[in-house]
This record gives C-alpha cells, structure tokens and sequence, in this order.
C-alpha cells in the first residue's frame, strides 16, 4: 500500500513544486527566485526520478534510477540552507566561493554513490523486493550515508534557527513568514527521520521528497498569505548600525551591552574596548552628565557635549528596555544632533530682529526723505511759479536772486538723491578691497568738494598735516569726512569753527574725528543720533539726517565703529575708527557683510552699538 500510495502522490507532488516553481519565479518574482529555483528543481527531480526507480520493472534500471536519484538528494538540504542564508541576509556564508565549500559534502555523495561497488562506503549492501506490482530497492546503509544525513540535519537545523532567530523580534507577519519557512524545513526532516532511522518497521519506502513537496506548500501558502519573500525583516542591526544618530544601551549594572558605529565615533574608542565596560568608565569625559541621569530611565532632554573640542547640542532620550516576561533589563540612550537646527533657529530669530529694526527704520527713513525733499522742493516750486506770474522785465538782481535759491534748493535735493544712491550701494554691495588708505588726500578731497559750502558759511577749518594709516576703501571714507564736515559746518556756530584730527590710542585702530565749536547734542538724542533717520535739529535749523545712518553703514562694513561725545555749550565732536595698519606692508582684504573684517573691535568710550543692514 506505501508504493502505491507513493506512486499517486508522488506527481502530485511534483506537480506542486512545479507550480510553486513557475508562480515565484515569473508570476511573482522574488529576489531570491535562483536559489529557491535551485531548491524546487532539487525537490523535483528527487520526486520524478524516485518514481521512475519504483517504475521500472527490472534490478538494473531501478538501481540506475536509484543513483541518479542521488544527483539531487544532497543538494535537497543544500538549497534550503542557501535559501536561509539569503532570507537572513547572512552574506558572510552566502557569497559563491564560500557556499561552493557548503556543496563539497553533497559533490563527494554523488562521486561515492557511483563509485560505490568499489568502497561500499553509501551502501553496503542491495536488495530487490517485488511489492505490489512494482520492484522495491533495499539497501543496507553505510558509514557516508549516515554522514550524509546527519549533514543534512545539520543544514536544516541551522537553517531554520537563522530564520527564527532573525525574525523573533519582528512584527507580526514576519513571524508567520517565519514559522512556514520554519515548517517547510522540518516536515522533510520528520518523514527522512521515520525512513533513516526506522522508526515504523512496517513503513520501509522513503517518502522524503514528498516531506519536502509539502515544504514546498507551505512555502506556498508563506508566498500567498504573507507575501513570504516580497516581504521581509530588515535586519535590526543593520538599521541600527547605519542611524547617525548615536545609539547606547546600558544593562541594569551600567555596563555597556550595546552600541552602535555613530556612538563609537562620538566616544572615540573601537567596539571591543566599549562592550562590556562600565558606562561611567566608557564616558567619563562627560562624567558630569552620566551622574545626572544615573537613575534616570525614561526621560527626554537637551545636553551640550564638547566632541573633539567642539561643543555640540544633542537631543537625548532615555528609553528603559524589557523583556519578554516584563522585566526591566536597561536603559536605551539616543542621542539626535540639533546644533544646526538651534543654529537656524538663532539665525531665524536674529534675521526677524534685524527685519523689524530695518522695517521700523525704513518708516523713519521714508519720513526723514519725504520730509527734506519736500522743503527745497517747494522753494522750487515757489520761485519759479514767481518768475512765471512776475512781468517778463524783471530786474536783473531780483531774477539772480531767485535763480540762486532754485539753484540752493535743486542742489539740497541733489544731495539727498546721491546719498540714497549710495546707501543703496553700501546695501547691495557683499564685499571690497581693503586697503591702506592715505588719509591726507581723502580729507583734501572731502574738503574740496565742500569748499563752496565752507565759503559760504565763512568757515574756519583746521586740519593736522598728518593722519595715522588705517585700513579701508577711499570712495566711502571719503563720503564719511564729508558728512561729518558739513555737519559741523551747519551746526558748528557763526561762523563754524571746525578742528579735524586722529588719535591712535591702543596700537590697533585708529580713530579720526571732527570737532566743532556749536551748541552741543543732548544726551538722550546722542543716543540714537546714528540708529535714526532724524536730523540734529528738526525745528531751528535745516538739514536733514540720513547722512548719519550712511556714516554709521560704511563704518561697520568697513569693521569700525562710530560715535559722537558732546556737551550742551561746548559743541561736538563726531569720530568713526577703522584698523590700522599693523605693518608696513600692503593688506588687501574683502570686507563682511555684518561689518566685521576679523580685526579687534574698538572700546572708545560713547561708542554706539552696532545695527545690522
């Protein structure tokens, strides 16, 4: 009854592996369809070729079929490990020069089984029986065959552990991939034990490769039911080892069990000289944290740690572990580097500042311009709306006379244009060439420029006949001397007395100032004198302010500073610094954005804090 029963089921055997063959390897490829190929042809040819040993009715040609049976019973348990290895993602013993030494035992089977009158080390012995219409092959096994299935055992076994082992701690459905990948390993094992080892005396056929048909079903089901192969368990120390985030875990004596390559390169030390050691020992450089969060097991908080002489901000998070029965086992400490994202955050809220400054400056700047354009444009306007209504003979003085105050007030709003063209400019403009500057020239051309407006006001100006070197960019250095000069021309008494001069008191910057003899700036307006677009003095005397901020811009892009000390009564004196030549040789530089060039800042008493662009 066993062969016949074997004759029935063994196509329909072959029939499934054949079927699960074709749906995983072109219906539903998966990435491991050459190994599980290699084990469905293994099964295959195991099942036909047995069938074609119980077939044939003569000794020869069932012995014949025997050996070629044994072309594919070693490899059987071959495949399987190769298709666990794969699954478990274990490419140490995966790799084809490596698996070839897996394959020795099964090519050495094969050699043996038809080699085997010679040594009788697979067979010791050979019988025929003539059971239900067909002829039974018995065999008395030798010494290899025995080797061969404990082999094979072994293969299964290791197999099926990697497959468990990997997926234990996995979600759910990788668990049930598991235990049918599992269950289509052990069933052909169970039927080759009951045949090897007889433990049915009554049940001599070998029904193996049927054990391993249904392995092939159960794959099946695995493919069909939880998508074994299309899905798979990513391999948790592998996720592990290629977070950047750093990644400890400490055991319930503090010990290090675990830790993964981005912790290792924030502790500086190799794995075998961390695993193992007390976690106070391993850190100790941050000695003062660890006793912080000695007792500490689920907590969430920032820390600042200095790695390599840089100080960085992490996010930690303290998770305690358990295990299976619920108890606690230790401590998971992650660590996320947030020293760019606070960086940004800083920034953000620096760049929201210095825009609501430069949003409440602009107010005033488009108050301060429409209000000083409007005065000399409405002289324009005046005069010549006069010249206009006024008969066509006018008197020649009173003609000139109004010719020259259109003249006055188009070169006032002249003036505000140019300036806010230069603002712009200074604005726009990301870097320059610093260089030393020859300080006598750019005050002799500021003065040039003014001489017309001195003339008029019947200035007396006084100017060293030497000025200390600094480091700047002429064009602008030239637009701060006149600004400051015609300021103390306009507010420095009738007639203006204005003293120009340089002092260079620690080494490193050199300071140039401009004094006048007028009626001095309340403290209070001193104050903000550089950080408004106002003028000195908005109801006794005409000007207007926005020279100030343009002084105050070029100064700190150049990397000085500006300032004013002044007395009620005693007049003013407006001064800017910039660095000095530290030798004698040449120094070009490009100047920053925020005004620093990378030299000392000034400590002048009354110096304004600086205003970003």
């Amino acid at each position: 009854m066993q062969y016949s029963l074997f004759i029935v089921l063994a196509p329909i055997a072959a029939a499934i592996v054949i079927g699960v063959l074709v749906y995983a390897r072109y219906v539903n490829p998966t990435p491991y369809r050459t190994s599980l190929t290699w084990l469905l042809v293994a099964t295959a040819g195991w099942l036909i070729f047995n069938t074609l040993e119980l077939a044939d009715p003569t000794p020869e040609g069932t012995l014949f079929w025997a050996k070629v049976t044994y072309l594919f019973i070693p490899f059987a348990p071959v495949t399987w490990f190769g298709l666990a290895l794969l699954f478990t993602e274990e490419t140490r013993w995966s790799d084809p020069r490596r698996f070839f030494l897996i394959c020795i035992p099964a090519l050495i089977t094969i050699a043996l089984v038809w080699t085997n009158d010679l040594h009788h080390l697979l067979w010791t012995d050979n019988h025929f029986t003539a059971v239900e219409g067909m002829l039974a092959l018995g065999v008395d096994h030798g010494p290899w065959f025995w080797a061969q299935v404990g082999y094979a055992y072994l293969l299964t076994l290791i197999g099926s552990i990697l497959i468990l082992r990997k997926s234990y701690y996995s979600f759910s459905i990788y668990r049930w991939q598991s235990i049918w990948l599992g269950a289509g390993a052990l069933v052909p094992v169970l039927f080759n034990m009951i045949y090897a080892f007889n433990l049915f005396p009554a049940f001599r056929k070998d029904y193996t490769p049927i054990g391993f048909a249904l392995a092939c079903l159960f794959i099946s089901v695995g493919i069909l039911r939880y998508h074994l192969f299309d899905l798979r368990p990513v391999a948790r120390e592998i996720v592990i080892d290629s977070l950047s985030d750093p990644m400890i875990t400490l055991d319930m004596r503090g010990r290090v069990v675990d830790i993964n390559p981005a912790a290792l390169a924030l502790v500086g030390a190799p794995a075998e000289s961390v695993i193992g050691k007390p976690g106070r020992e391993v850190f100790q450089i941050w000695e003062a944290h660890f006793v912080r969060f000695h007792e500490q097991f689920d907590l969430r908080d920032q820390v600042e740690l200095d790695v390599q002489g840089k100080p960085f901000t992490f996010d930690l998070s303290i998770t305690p572990l358990y295990d299976h029965q619920k108890n606690l086992t230790g401590r998971l400490f992650i660590l996320h580097d947030i020293t760019a994202r606070l960086q940004i955050e800083a920034d953000l809220r620096r760049y929201n500042i210095e825009l609501e400054q430069s949003n409440q400056e602009l107010n005033a700047f488009a108050h301060t311009v429409a209000h000083d354009l409007r005065t000399p444009l409405a002289s324009v306007i005046m005069y010549s709306s006069l010249m206009k209504s006024l008969p066509v003979k006018m008197q020649r003085e009173e003609l000139a006379d109004f010719l020259a105050a259109i003249d006055k007030n188009g070169r006032r709003m002249n003036n505000i244009i140019d300036e806010l063209l230069l603002l712009s400019r200074i604005n726009h403009m990301d870097s320059i060439l610093l260089q030393p500057l020859e300080m006598l020239d750019l005050v002799a051309e500021a003065l040039d420029r003014l001489g017309f407006y001195a003339q008029e006001h019947q200035a007396q100006i006084s100017s060293p006949e030497y000025f200390p070197t600094a480091i700047g960019y002429g064009p602008w250095v030239v637009e701060v001397w006149m600004n400051y000069i015609s300021n103390a021309l306009k507010y420095g008494g009738s007639p203006p007395r204005v003293e120009l001069g340089a002092d260079k008191s620690d080494g490193r910057r050199v300071r140039y100032w401009v004094r006048d003899h007028g009626s001095g700036i309340p403290l209070d307006r001193q104050k903000t004198l550089f950080t408004e677009f106002s003028r000195l003095d908005q109801v006794q005397v005409e000007g207007h302010g926005l020279g100030l901020s343009i002084v105050r811009r070029i100064v700190e892009k150049l990397g000085g500073q500006v300032g004013v000390e002044s007395t009620l009564g005693h007049g003013s004196q407006f001064w800017f610094s910039l660095p000095a030549v530290m030798d004698e040789e040449s120094t070009e530089q490009p100047a920053s954005r925020d005004g620093e060039t990378g030299f000392p800042a000034a400590t002048a008493e009354n110096s304004l804090e600086s205003v970003g662009l």
